[in-house]
């Protein structure tokens, strides 16, 4: 149906199958897999033979480590206009699977981050394993959390919310499930029968039935075993003066936290305070979420902080980013305002296969 080396895309009885197949990558998604998962869900959106979708991936480390930003930094270095096509493309198949007419079942089994949590979440039906791996973890690259972060992550208290878009901190399938962010949890050693049971399902309002027939319990939840030392540091105003709060706090929890906000792009901190914490940035649905994310994107990607962050962290690997600012004392409000509200920014169209969805937003 659609030749991509790194996608399994094809179908069994009424079902459309799409298995992520780059483990040594860790999955993550470059254009033409954005491109080809795209096609193949458009043309099943008007298959009358297809009435679900499944997305999984081969058995290893990762689901999908996110976006694959190493490829497109050296093209944006030449031409932003490559920077531009992949997020317009990785945005529009994010909106594509949301706005899907038929039920979309995302499983997900190990690293998910970035890219990949907007394949998993914006789904109808996001499952996750006990073996999920979970970060939002943009501000080290110059970026800020997307695909969506706005919605998903802020299904948690404001505070955890920042503290996870603001650190790229990883969690499990516990506090996944705890805050609603993603709550069908099965056992990994559920996962390939789960999705023979999706796909041996007579008709697709047994899905969810089904579903939570595999769903299971865990116990264990050290976020929300956190969530007071967190609250009374990410409640705080700004991020200067959560960083300020943290000095000689001794929480098990706190040199790490320390690491990152001194670490990471300052720029990318400010703005994902600002993104997940400021009620004027709160979308009311998902494509209002999508369609913010893009337009903060093209004024991020021309800020060099992200083609030095991806250099600096994924390229040459020698994390040593020369961010700009430096630290976050040096971020204006001034700096933060010209990337969250962008002048003139193109709207994100909806994807042709969804125009005609109804009942979801």
């Amino acid at each position: 149906m659609i030749n991509n080396p790194y996608l399994n895309i094809g179908t069994e009885a009424s079902t459309g199958c799409i298995i992520l197949d780059r483990p040594k990558a860790l999955n993550a998604l470059s254009l033409d897999m954005c491109d080809a998962l795209a096609t193949a869900l458009r043309a099943w959106a008007d298959d009358p033979a297809i009435d679900r979708v499944i997305i999984s991936a081969t058995p290893g480390r990762a689901f999908c480590a996110g976006g694959d930003v190493r490829a497109i930094a050296p093209d944006i270095r030449a031409d932003i206009a490559a920077g531009d096509a992949y997020f317009l493309t990785e945005y529009q198949l994010d909106l594509l699977i949301h706005l899907f007419p038929k039920p979309v079942v995302v499983v997900a089994n190990g690293l998910t981050m970035g890219g990949g949590a907007g394949v998993l979440l914006n789904a109808s039906h996001p499952v996750i394993t006990t073996a999920m791996d979970f970060a939002m973890p943009e501000t080290a690259i110059g970026l800020f959390p997307d695909v969506g972060a706005s919605i998903f992550l802020r299904k948690a208290p404001p505070a955890v919310a920042a503290f996870l878009g603001m650190t790229g901190w990883r969690i499990g399938a516990g506090d996944m499930a705890h805050y609603g962010i993603a709550p069908r949890v099965i056992d990994a050693d559920s996962h390939d029968a789960l999705i023979r049971a999706v796909i041996n399902t007579p008709d697709t309002g047994g899905i969810d039935a089904v579903l939570d027939g595999f769903r299971c319990e865990v116990d264990e939840k050290p976020l929300v075993d956190a969530e007071e030392w967190i609250t009374r540091h990410f409640s705080k105003p700004d991020p200067v003066s959560i960083r300020a709060g943290l000095e000689g706090d001794d929480h098990p929890m706190a040199e790490k936290t320390r690491h990152a906000l001194d670490t990471r792009c300052p720029l990318s901190i400010a703005v994902a305070h600002r993104l997940l914490t400021d009620p004027q940035m709160e979308p009311a649905t998902i494509v209002d979420a999508i369609r913010q994310d893009y337009a903060l994107a093209l004024r991020m990607i021309r800020h060099p902080d992200f083609v030095e962050g991806v250099r600096a962290l994924l390229i040459d690997k020698d994390n040593a980013p020369a961010w700009q600012p430096a630290s976050l004392s040096g971020v204006t409000g001034a700096m933060v305002e010209a990337i969250v509200t962008p002048e003139d920014a193109p709207v994100l169209a909806i994807p042709e296969a969804s125009v005609s969805t109804k009942g979801k937003a």
